[in-house]
């Protein structure tokens, strides 16, 4: 759209610094005073495997919630104004667009939807992604400096775990101040410092949503005033899981997303093992484990988000090594 005509008279470098200027300056006015249909937190609790109740951030009930609708909306605007499109680019449009609906669908129901409900509704979309992907890039992947063809109906499987798995890893990782914004930001910038030549327009699509996560961040750091609820953290686990399939470097996103995978994914493998195999290795960890930070260990609101985030600098790094 708008890119086609900047492209005549600005480098591609120039487009992008002003699509995430304007997705920045955008993002902050519209988050300066939420609108006012936007759903309240209710606060959050777990329950043990005992079954007994734990409040775990009871501070956030009554903050509105939900703003993930509002920075994800802008985010792909930036991204039709101000990157070359294609059928495949708004076809992942499209799949994040219903990601960011689905998610804010749950943040203002009154009743939260069942994890069956969106872990099918997760699956339908991640299914989608690496569909379009096969379509467009077949199942090539590189390992340690290693190009091969994977088999189809493998790559098939594997991208769809992937991509399911990092969109609630996300989601999971999304409940203290600042925390997935944060580490969000430092994951799309090492993925357009590593892969820029390899993934322009998608690396170039990270940067557009670390610009209005940014922004989204000056009214999350701690004390917050908004949270993004599923309707944003959703939204960024389907393009890291995307980012990670675009570079050609599937299995880095191990790497490149390990906070998340620790902090988030640990306790949906808490929950599985002891819905399946009855047993509970954890039973003294809270997960995700910024709430054993804050609740067993006193640390800090403010210092988690920057622990993590220097956790994640240091992932990223290795795996520039690694690529």
């Amino acid at each position: 759209m708008l890119y086609q005509v900047l492209k005549d008279t600005f480098q591609d470098w120039v487009i992008l610094v002003i699509g995430t200027g304007c997705g920045f300056i955008l993002t902050t006015l519209l988050l300066w005073k939420p609108f006012s249909f936007l759903p309240k937190d209710g606060g959050k609790t777990v329950i043990s495997p005992e079954g007994e109740t734990i409040v775990i951030n009871d501070k956030s009930s009554g903050k509105v919630t939900g703003v993930g609708l509002v920075f994800v909306l802008v985010f792909l605007l930036m991204s039709l104004l101000f990157l070359p499109l294609d059928a495949e680019l708004l076809i992942y449009a499209g799949l994040m667009l219903l990601m960011m609906i689905t998610g804010y669908l749950d943040d203002a129901s009154s009743v939260p939807w069942g994890e069956l409900v969106k872990g099918l509704l997760d699956l339908v979309l991640s299914i989608g992604a690496v569909v379009t992907f096969l379509i467009y890039h077949g199942s090539t992947v590189t390992v340690f400096g290693n190009t091969f063809e994977m088999p189809v109906w493998l790559y098939g499987i594997l991208g769809v775990i992937l991509m399911w798995m990092s969109i609630n890893v996300t989601n999971c990782s999304d409940g203290v101040d600042g925390l997935c914004g944060s580490v969000s930001v430092v994951t799309l910038v090492a993925y357009f410092l590593l892969f820029q030549t390899v993934m322009p327009t998608y690396s170039w699509m990270g940067i557009l949503l670390a610009g209005v996560l940014l922004a989204y961040l000056i009214y999350n750091w701690n004390p917050s005033k908004v949270l993004m609820g599923d309707a944003g953290s959703r939204t960024i686990g389907f393009l890291l899981a995307l980012l990670a399939m675009q570079s050609g470097h599937p299995f880095i996103f191990l790497l490149m997303s390990l906070v998340f995978i620790f902090d988030g994914g640990m306790g949906l493998v808490k929950v599985t093992l002891i819905r399946v195999l009855h047993v509970n290795p954890f039973k003294n960890v809270l997960f995700p484990f910024h709430d054993h930070m804050r609740k067993k260990m006193g640390i800090p609101i403010k210092l988690i988000p920057v622990i993590f985030v220097a956790l994640q600098v240091l992932f990223c790094g290795i795996a520039a090594l690694i690529v």
